[in-house]
Formats: structure tokens, sequence, C-alpha cells
């Protein structure tokens, strides 16, 4: 034993794995979590919606030097691009802009690709790599590296016995992908109401993107709960007028948002930021996440949601991928970790 107060290597690895255990049985009983948590499932909302928001069916790479700057008015062909043709130089209305943004976003999504990536995130102080695959039976990941450290031959040995244990009893991914679904319908039903819910004007150029300001619809009224998370939102989005795509959004929460005026729950205040890239031909993925929403919930219980990740290195997989080839395709890729990955 250390003295008190400090842990040993061994322990702290030990810690870890504790962890990284919790970690999954959280995913699995993310569905029970959102019925005990109504402010949970509405920041989880959120974050589907806010993911889905960058849309528009892109064209050929835009070559585009700059933008220039707008007054902040919606009038359609205000923002002139430099050196784009007489086709593409101007762009229409802010409002229209978005509207094609989430109708390109519900086409894309139809086509139901399955992909592969690695993601860094944050749990708790440690850093966490994992390798992540989509199958039809649900999302399978595998951990690389803690703190940009590779595993320990016992960290690796536990990591590979919990997948042994998926493959036995994939009864909690599958409960996973049923959750998902849900979220995906209930997503596609929220992005019809984007146009709707926001006022949006233009607000100046970032080299080749043009900005587009948010603010909540003073004439629109929520119909859901996580519609009104949604509708206190502000902030601004990146959009690349030549491809017609979202490549950045960062926006906080205006006013607060209160349930059963404020008996049931409530929630404070809130951030997000996500950045989306190309990654197929008409293909973007969301390549970083950074979400916190805090609030409480029955008046004495706080709770927060917070999420950190990074994504990269995407690789489409088959849309048929059965849960034992997604764990032999993350083996067989082990050898192949970013060094990126690892400091």
């Amino acid at each position: 034993m250390t003295r008190v107060g400090r842990r040993s290597p061994l322990e702290g690895k030990q810690l870890t794995m504790k962890k990284v255990r919790a970690e999954y049985l959280t995913r699995r009983g993310g569905e029970r979590n959102r019925r005990l948590v109504l402010v949970a499932g509405m920041t989880a909302a959120s974050l589907l919606l806010l993911r889905a928001i960058p849309a528009f069916s892109g064209d050929a790479d835009g070559n585009l030097s700059a933008v220039q700057a707008v007054s902040g008015r919606e009038t359609a062909g205000k923002v002139a691009v430099a050196g784009g043709d007489s086709e593409r130089g101007e762009l229409p209305a802010a409002s229209e802009m978005v509207k094609a943004v989430v109708a390109n976003e519900l086409t894309d999504r139809e086509q139901l690709l399955k992909w592969i990536c690695l993601i860094e995130k944050r749990a708790g102080k440690e850093t966490l790599t994992e390798e992540q695959v989509e199958t039809r039976d649900g999302p399978l990941f595998r951990l690389l590296a803690i703190d940009g450290t590779a595993l320990t031959p016992g960290q690796r040995e536990e990591d590979d016995a919990r997948i042994g244990r998926l493959m036995k009893d994939p009864s909690s991914l599958q409960k996973l992908k049923q959750a998902q679904g849900d979220d995906e319908l209930k997503l596609q039903k929220m992005l019809s109401l984007m146009p709707d819910s926001f006022l949006y004007e233009y607000d100046g150029a970032e080299g080749s993107l043009v900005r587009v300001k948010f603010r909540p619809n003073p004439q629109y009224t929520a119909p859901t709960y996580e519609a009104r998370v949604i509708h206190s939102l502000a902030g601004t989005i990146l959009i690349d007028p030549a491809r017609k795509r979202m490549r950045k959004i960062a926006c906080s929460m205006v006013n607060r948002v209160e349930f059963g005026y404020g008996l049931l729950g409530r929630i404070d205040n809130g951030t997000v930021e996500l950045e989306r890239v190309e990654v197929g031909t008409l293909q973007w993925k969301t390549a970083f996440i950074n979400i916190h929403f805090s609030g409480r919930v029955a008046v004495f219980k706080s709770i927060s949601k917070d999420q950190y990740e990074r994504r990269s290195d995407f690789r489409e997989v088959a849309s048929d991928l059965s849960l034992a080839d997604g764990k032999e395709l993350l083996l067989s890729r082990r050898a192949g970790i970013p060094a990126a990955a690892l400091h």
C-alpha cells in the first residue's frame, strides 16, 4: 500500500480499467438514463440535432480566396464570392441557405452508410483513444490507448475479454442500436423545424467560408421539450459556399429552459461546438464535438452533460457488416494505430 491520498502506478492502471468498464456499462444503460433524467434526454437530443445541422450537397472543390464581409442583412445577393463565376458569385438569403442545409442533410442520412474511425475523447481527467466500427448489430469499439500510452498486456487482455463477452451476448449493442434509431427518428423530425425556429443573417466571412449568425425566432413555439432546448441556442455557422456544406457551428444558450415551471427540472447553461469534414463523395461526418450542458432535476439534483471528442481516419465499411466481421476488422487494424494516438 502507498501512503494515504496517493495511488501506486498499478492502482492507477486498475482504476483506469474500472473507468473503461464503467463507461461501457453507462453505454448499456443509456436508455434507462434518458428516462431517469429528462434533462439528459434533452441534452442528447440537442447533440444529435446539432450534429445533423451540417448539410448541403457539395460540388467541385472550391479554391475561393475570400468572401466579402456583409452588413448582417439577410438580403439575397449581398454576399459576393471573390473569384466565383456568375452562377455562384452571389449567395441566397441566409434563411434559404439554412433550408438547403437541412434538406440536403436529410437526404444524406437516407443513405445509411457505416464507418470505422479513430476516436479520442475525454473521460474524467483521462484521454481515451478508441477505434469504433459500426456494424448491423450496433457500434463496437476497442480501446487503444490511455493518455496517449498504449495499453499494458493486462489492460489489453481485459478489454479483449469485454469484446469477447459482447460476441457471446450482443443484446447490449442491439439495445444501443435501437436507442440510436429512436434518436435518429427524433432528429429527422426536429431537423424539419430548424428553418422556422431561428432567425438567420450573414455575419461576414472567414477565408473562403461565409459566416451565418442565428438566434431564436420569437415567433416560433417549440412543440417538445427537446425543441425548447434547441430553440434556446444562438451562435454562428461557418458554411462553404462552393460545396454548400456546414464546416463548423458554435453556439450557447441565451435563455434558461425550465420544465414544469422548474419543478421537473431546468437547464441553466449550455455550449456546443462542432466541426464537420468530408469523408467521401457527398459524405460528411462530425470530426470534433465539444458540448457542455448543466442544470438541475426535480429541484434537488444537479446534472451536467460533457462530451469532448475528436474523430479522424474515417473509412467506409460494408453496410451489412456483421459483429464478428467488425471485431476482425478492429483486430486487423491494431498494428496500424496512428502515431498521433500515442505520445
